[in-house]
């Protein structure tokens, strides 16, 4: 019996159950313990300094108000922020370095703007800076007429400004002690001026079979002693082990779906508002007129010679059942020669203000009282090129244009008449000039009704209630996997590992659910071995029913520090077998001198390259044997990364004279650009962090 069946027959049980946790909750409330719910409300403390789980909150509302940035990202963000602010805001106190107030201004509205301001004022046409709004927004500062909002948004992103500022001063410090010496200087010069020409041969490790192979215990505990620093894992991770089943519609859902759409098709066939239809019915219709390429095979030649009003369907595509509508066709152009005026707006009141002079426009060139051309060089706030051609944009390809504009020009406007149209740049007054033909095809406008076949409430309950009760009876990892082998439909996966403040598995994407699941595997009282008492559930991301539940339990925790060879058996036996097996090809290699033959008996083929390998990937080994390697003799084997390899250098050019005093401002420079990334990890590794994250998302 499922377990909602149980419930509903011990209902006094549930009473208990909510009383004692009504009771728990009061007393761990009135303790001050469990988390962001009593007195603990720090989100992490840098070096003795606390971040407020409140003061994160509150930057998050005002940075990401109405945003559609993945929350988890912008948390992620948002928290390496904080981190980074109170380190170098300390390390600048200690370096004497600050922001003036006359400085900070030069980074918001002068010649010097920072960063910051330059990626959120730029115009999303030019890439250039929006001056305009920047100096309109200093006016209301200066007036005090900013709104409550943007007041809060610009003082908050003062402080970001600041922080990056205080980034750049320190670095700077930095960068000004780098010092390229001039054997260095040489030394580079040979290894990147030197140029190598060679031909190879590849044997890859695949020609050894595994079975000629022994990897024993030795050999494992030997690879990883030497390549210990390679698998230090600086914070524990943990993997878990999961069962993921996909919800799927049932015969009768699918069946209900076919009813339900059955029943619209009659309406939909003779209704007079198809766009007040489908928009009712959750279905869609495009102005556009489509070519036959764009429609379902399964009812072009329908939607193409059918009579205008007809319904095609019900058809499956996409997982949904669909009827079509024809509502009309036309022959459409293959392009078309057009002229504009735009008047740029970004606001509500800038495209208010635009579309009354594009109405005013509009008026003047249909009732013959303007020219176009002329109307264009006065008001055109586009493209100079196109205002000095009196808005001529020339002759342009269908869907050249952004799709309000196309519609308007290839379907909906008449010759020589002027009309105004809105997009995401602002308000065009358009005119088109002229069509143009060439392959005369024709197009077709149709309104679509979609019901997605997908499983109903009934379906989606029923199999979380199963999947409850193996749950409540299945409670340790082996007792899952004995479950799920007896199961064909099912299989047991692996994470890869994550680390406590992760909010994604790979294989089951990012998420709340997601970061649910990392969340348990990293309580207290998670043990290896151990099953969720939870059902997760994955929610379609667009259609929003359950599509996915998954059981899940904690197999391993891989402790920070050096790894075990238990943690990492599986991904060094594979690189030891190559060493051996590269050991094999060796012996079998040594003293051949004629690639062909070589090339020849282990069925593969001789290469050329030029200077560097690309396309070999990465093989440093070879690299720096083709430029030790004698002109026109074959190299001794080289082990490679993915196999073992024969070369034969035939031309080398010689090192370049150094210019060492360019040579040497050029390379600091470039030790200089990489600053950031070293002393901002530099100065983390040093921080005493203490990160609370789990405990709040």
């Amino acid at each position: 019996m499922a377990l909602i069946g149980k419930i509903r027959k011990n209902s006094w049980l549930l009473i208990v159950v909510i009383g004692l946790a009504l009771a728990a909750f009061v007393i761990m409330d009135m303790t001050g313990q469990g988390g962001p719910g009593g007195q603990q409300m720090t989100l992490v403390e840098v070096d003795g300094e606390k971040v407020d789980w409140t003061e994160f909150q509150r930057a998050e509302r005002i940075l990401y108000s109405g945003s559609d940035v993945d929350i988890f990202s912008r948390r992620n963000y948002l928290y390496n922020y904080f981190v980074d602010r109170t380190i170098i805001h300390e390390e600048a106190d200690e370096n004497g370095l600050a922001v003036p107030r006359e400085e900070l201004i030069d980074l918001q509205f002068g010649n010097n703007l920072s960063a910051i301001i330059q990626q959120r004022f730029a115009d999303p046409n030019t890439g250039a800076v929006d001056r305009t709004q920047l100096n309109n927004i200093r006016q209301s500062i200066d007036q005090g007429t900013l709104t409550p909002q943007i007041r809060e948004l610009w003082a908050y992103q003062e402080k970001e400004i600041v922080t990056e500022r205080l980034t750049d001063k320190l670095v700077n410090l930095v960068a000004q002690g780098l010092y390229t010496p001039t054997w260095m200087v040489e030394s580079t010069n040979q290894d990147q001026s030197i140029r190598t020409d060679f031909t190879f041969v590849q044997v890859s490790y695949d020609q050894v079979p595994d079975a000629d192979v022994e990897v024993t215990e030795s050999d494992l505990r030997s690879y990883l002693s030497e390549h210990q620093h390679e698998y230090e894992q600086e914070e524990e991770n943990r993997t878990v082990d999961f069962v993921s089943y996909d919800v799927l519609p049932t015969a009768e859902d699918t069946a209900m779906h076919l009813a339900d759409i059955q029943n619209m098709i009659e309406e939909f066939r003779i209704t007079e508002n198809d766009t007040l239809f489908v928009e009712t019915n959750l279905g869609t219709f495009d102005p556009a007129y489509v070519k036959r390429a764009a429609v379902s095979p399964t009812v072009a030649d329908s939607v193409f010679s059918l009579p205008l009003g007809s319904v095609v369907g019900p058809y499956i595509e996409n997982g949904s059942y669909r009827a079509v509508k024809v509502i009309d066709r036309m022959t459409v152009a293959d392009s078309v020669h057009a002229r504009h005026i735009l008047r740029r707006a970004t606001s509500l009141e800038e495209y208010q203000a635009a579309m009354r002079t594009a109405d005013s426009l509009v008026d003047l060139l249909n009732n013959g009282e303007a020219i176009f051309d002329s109307l264009a060089l006065k008001f055109n706030q586009g493209s100079m090129s196109v205002t000095v051609n009196g808005g001529d944009l020339g002759t342009v390809a269908l869907n050249g244009f952004v799709k309000p504009f196309n519609d308007l020009v290839f379907y909906n406007a008449e010759k020589g008449k002027a009309y105004s149209v809105v997009t995401e740049f602002g308000v065009h007054v358009v005119e088109v000039l002229d069509w143009i033909y060439e392959t005369n095809e024709e197009g077709a406008q149709v309104a679509y009704l979609d019901v997605p076949i997908i499983p109903s409430e009934e379906t989606q309950n029923n199999m979380y209630d199963d999947l409850l009760d193996i749950v409540s009876s299945t409670r340790t990892l082996e007792e899952l996997r004995t479950l799920v082998s007896n199961d064909p439909l099912v299989n047991m996966q692996t994470s890869a590992p994550v680390k406590e403040n992760d909010f994604t598995i790979a294989a089951l994407g990012t998420g709340q659910t997601s970061r649910d699941i990392i969340k348990w595997a990293f309580l207290p009282s998670s043990e290896v071995g151990d099953v969720s008492p939870e059902v997760y559930i994955y929610q379609h991301p667009e259609l929003y029913y359950n599509n996915r539940y998954v059981i899940a339990g904690l197999s391993k925790i891989l402790e920070a520090g050096p790894s075990s060879l238990e943690d990492v058996r599986a991904t060094i036996e594979g690189l030891v077998k190559n060493q051996k097996k590269a050991d094999v090809l060796v012996e079998e290699l040594k003293g051949q001198d004629d690639l062909n033959r070589v090339a020849e008996i282990y069925a593969t083929k001789v290469n050329f390259l030029t200077d560097f390998i690309s396309n070999l990937g990465e093989e440093p080994n070879v690299a720096s044997s083709a430029q030790k390697t004698p002109l026109n003799e074959v190299s001794q084997p080289i082990k490679g990364e993915r196999g073992v390899y024969l070369i034969k250098p035939f031309n080398r050019t010689d090192p370049n004279e150094p210019n060492v005093a360019t040579l040497r401002q050029s390379f600091t420079s470039q030790m200089a650009n990489q600053a950031k990334a070293g002393v901002m990890q530099s100065l983390r590794s040093n921080a005493d962090i203490e990160d609370s994250r789990s405990m709040f998302y």
